[in-house]
């Protein structure tokens, strides 16, 4: 409850926000092979934005109340070059029912991750799990599409739009549509194949 209204509440004004959506819907595919995909989508809208390293953070408390409701508070730091570009909260609600993704997010950029982080310990919140993505994105009206490459598990393709239509037709254009959809989250993935490769399942870096 306390995540939720924080999240909301922190929304900066419609103008300043760089990227905000009240809902996610998104496809996720597993790609066999990016150099293909990452040509289709030159092909349709130029170079990418990227790719950025990506340090994701997630957060909950003590009795995992986030998680038991479906629900993620993540912090999220972007680099480029070794520069970092932006420093993104997010909170994402519980999925419902549909063939896509779907869920409530809400994003906010912030100044300081540090600053951020002791905020969320603030208020009863620590991390619980680390993951880092190299991340190319491209603009595909209306949709953006994104390249992810996961340590230990390669290559997929996200796609996330305004409508579940707009990201079956773009995912199509992109030539992916005959790729089986992905319903987990990239945190279930890594932690599944962290923990059959008997690793320490609350990291994920690449080495």
């Amino acid at each position: 409850m306390v995540t939720q209204k924080h999240s909301v509440t922190m929304l900066p004004p419609a103008e300043d926000r760089d990227h905000t959506m009240a809902e996610e819907i998104e496809a996720k595919v597993r790609v066999d092979d990016p150099e293909s995909v990452r040509r289709r989508l030159e092909s349709l809208a130029g170079p990418g934005d990227g790719p950025a390293l990506e340090t994701n953070r997630l957060f909950d408390d003590a009795r995992r109340t986030l998680s038991a409701s479906g629900s993620a508070l993540r912090l999220r730091v972007e680099q480029m070059g070794g520069k970092i570009t932006r420093t993104l909260l997010t909170f994402k609600g519980p999925r419902t029912a549909s063939r896509l993704k779907r869920r409530p997010e809400f994003e906010t950029s912030v100044s300081d991750s540090d600053a951020m982080t002791a905020v969320l310990t603030g208020l009863g919140y620590s991390e619980i799990f680390l993951y880092e993505k190299r991340r190319t994105t491209w603009q595909v009206p209306p949709c953006e599409v994104v390249l992810d490459e996961l340590p230990g598990l390669g290559w997929f393709a996200e796609v996330e739009g305004p409508s579940e239509d707009d990201v079956l037709r773009i995912l199509a254009e992109v030539g992916l549509a005959q790729q089986p959809l992905i319903h987990d989250t990239y945190i279930g993935l890594l932690v599944a194949d962290l923990k059959a490769r008997g690793m320490d399942p609350t990291v994920a870096v690449f080495a």
